[in-house]
């Protein structure tokens, strides 16, 4: 399955950019970001992922290529 989303995220994360859901819905408009990871982990792209806990205590899960 590619869409235009899951074509804008791996072109975000081929330059080695680390995302998050918040940075996917600001820049194109993903609301649902571990579905297009998991697209493109179907389509046999390497993605890791690892979570940070903010000030606030609020989990913050960041992807990026593997």
């Amino acid at each position: 399955m590619t869409d235009k989303q899951t074509e804008m995220l791996k072109t975000i994360l081929d330059q080695g950019t680390h995302i998050t859901a918040l940075d996917a819905l600001n820049w194109f408009g993903c609301f649902r970001l571990a579905a297009r990871v998991y697209d493109l982990k179907q389509e046999g792209y390497h993605i890791e992922k690892y979570t940070q806990v903010n000030e606030s205590g609020k989990r913050i899960t960041y992807y990026h290529k593997a």
